[in-house]
C-alpha cells in the first residue's frame, strides 16, 4: 500500500462510526449501547482505572528492592581506592517484612482492585440507564411531534371547512376565529416538541461522544418489557442482591477495610534487614560478615491508635453497606410500583379511554355533517383522542424509565 493510499485508509477509518455499530444510531436502543460500549470516554477511563489498580495488586507484597552500602574504614587522607585504605566492606542488605504482613499487603491490594472492577460496573451501568431514558424521551418527543402534525392536518381541513362555511353563511364567525386560534395553539405545541426533541438528540450525542449537532436516525420502536415472571419484585430483590455493582463495590470496600485491620494487627511483629558481604583488606577478600536487623514495636500508643482507626473504619464500611442495600431495595420497590402503575395506564388508556374517544369523535363528525354540532364539539372530541394518545405514550415511556433504573440497581439487562 502506497504512502498516499495509507493516510486515506487512516482518515476513512478514524472518521468511520465505531466498529459493529450503526452508521447513524437512533433507530433503536440497543443500537445506541453499542455505540456507547464502543465510543464512551467515561467507560475507558474506568477499564483503565481497573486495570491500574489490577497492576498494584500484581505488585503489592514484593520484597522492596534490596540495597547495597559499601564502607571505606581506616581512611588515611585523601586515599579512597580501594588498596589505599585499610579496609573495604560491602554488604548486600534486604528488608524483610514481618511474618504476615506480605499476604495481608497482598490481600487489600486485590480488594482495592474489586473495588475498581464493581466501580466500573457502576460507571457502565449509570451511563447505560442515561441513554436508555435519554432514548425514551427522544422517542416520545418524537410520537408526540407525529401526533402534534396529525392534529395540525385535521386542524387545516376543519378550517378550511369553516371559512367556506362561513363565507357560505352557514357558520359564524367565532367557529373560524376558534379553528385559527387551534391552529396557532398547535404550532406553539410543536415549537415546543420541536426544542424537547433537539435536547434529547443533544444529550444522545454527548453521551454517545458524539458533536452535540451531529445527525441521528429517527426512533423506531421501544424496546419490549421482560416478561412478568422477571418483573417480579422477589426475583428483582435476589437479582439486586446478588448482582449490584454498588453493593458488590461497599462489599469490596469493606474487604478492603478489614484487610486494614489485620494488617494493624501485624504491626505489632517487627521488620527485618538481612546483611551479607564481604570485607576487603588491600587486594584480597578474607573475611565475610552477616548482619540482622529488626525494629522493635514498642510504640503501644501509636500502634493502638492505628489498630483503632483500621476497626472504626471497618464497622462504618458495614454500616454503610447495610445502609445501602435498604436504601437500593426501597428504590427497586419504588420503581417497581410505579413502573407497574404505568402499565395498569397504558392498558386502560388503551383498551377503554381511547375507544371511547373514537366512538365519540365518529359521532360528532358526523353530527358536524349534518349541522347537529359545532365546531367546538367537534375539536373537543378530536382532542380527547390525541390526549389518549399521548397518555398512553406517556405510560409506556415511563416503563421504560422506571425498567432501566431497575435495571441500573440491579446491575443487568432483565
Amino acid at each position: 500500500m502506497g504512502k498516499i493510499p495509507r493516510i486515506l485508509f487512516c482518515v476513512l477509518l478514524l472518521a468511520s462510526p465505531a466498529w459493529g455499530a450503526e452508521a447513524v444510531p437512533g433507530t433503536t436502543v440497543q443500537g445506541l449501547l453499542q455505540w456507547l460500549e464502543q465510543s464512551s470516554g467515561e467507560i475507558a477511563a474506568a477499564k483503565y482505572d481497573t486495570e491500574s489498580a489490577r497492576q498494584r495488586a500484581e505488585a503489592a507484597g514484593t520484597l522492596p528492592d534490596p540495597s547495597v552500602r559499601i564502607e571505606w574504614q581506616d581512611v588515611n587522607g585523601a586515599k579512597v581506592l580501594p588498596g589505599q585504605v585499610g579496609s573495604m566492606k560491602y554488604t548486600v542488605l534486604q528488608a524483610l517484612p514481618g511474618w504476615g504482613k506480605r499476604e495481608a499487603q497482598k490481600q487489600v491490594a486485590m480488594a482495592q482492585t474489586a473495588v475498581a472492577q464493581e466501580q466500573a460496573r457502576v460507571v457502565r451501568s449509570e451511563l447505560r440507564t442515561r441513554v436508555k431514558i435519554a432514548f425514551a424521551r427522544y422517542y416520545q418527543a418524537h410520537r408526540a411531534l407525529r401526533l402534534n402534525d396529525e392534529l395540525a392536518k385535521f386542524t387545516d381541513t376543519v378550517a378550511e371547512l369553516a371559512k367556506v362555511r362561513y363565507e357560505n353563511n352557514r357558520a359564524t364567525q367565532q367557529e373560524l376565529v376558534r379553528a385559527q386560534l387551534e391552529q396557532s395553539a398547535l404550532q406553539s405545541e410543536r415549537i415546543a416538541l420541536q426544542s424537547e426533541y433537539s435536547q434529547e438528540q443533544a444529550r444522545i450525542n454527548a453521551l454517545l461522544n458524539r458533536f452535540a449537532g451531529e445527525t441521528l436516525a429517527a426512533p423506531e420502536s421501544l424496546r419490549p418489557l421482560p416478561p412478568p415472571d422477571v418483573l417480579n419484585p422477589q426475583q428483582l430483590e435476589l437479582r439486586l442482591a446478588q448482582s449490584s455493582p454498588q453493593l458488590a463495590g461497599m462489599t469490596a470496600q469493606t474487604a478492603v477495610a478489614l484487610g486494614s485491620a489485620e494488617l494493624a494487627q501485624k504491626n505489632l511483629t517487627p521488620d527485618f534487614v538481612l546483611g551479607v558481604g564481604p570485607k576487603q583488606r588491600g587486594t584480597s577478600f578474607n573475611t565475610w560478615e552477616a548482619m540482622l536487623e529488626f525494629t522493635v514495636p514498642l510504640q503501644r500508643a501509636g500502634h493502638g491508635a492505628h489498630q483503632n482507626e483500621a476497626e472504626q473504619m471497618l464497622q462504618a464500611d458495614r454500616s454503610r453497606l447495610m445502609a445501602a442495600e435498604a436504601k437500593l431495595m426501597g428504590e427497586l420497590r419504588e420503581h417497581y410500583a410505579a413502573l407497574q402503575a404505568a402499565r395498569e395506564q397504558e392498558t386502560l388508556t388503551h383498551q377503554r379511554v381511547l375507544p371511547l374517544a373514537e366512538l365519540a369523535y365518529n359521532g360528532a363528525q358526523e353530527g358536524y355533517r349534518n349541522g347537529r354540532v359545532d365546531f367546538a364539539t367537534l375539536l373537543e372530541a378530536k382532542r380527547q383522542i390525541q390526549k389518549a394518545r399521548l397518555d398512553e405514550l406517556n405510560a409506556s415511556v415511563e416503563q421504560q424509565i422506571h425498567l432501566a433504573e431497575i435495571e441500573r440497581l440491579t446491575g443487568e439487562e432483565l
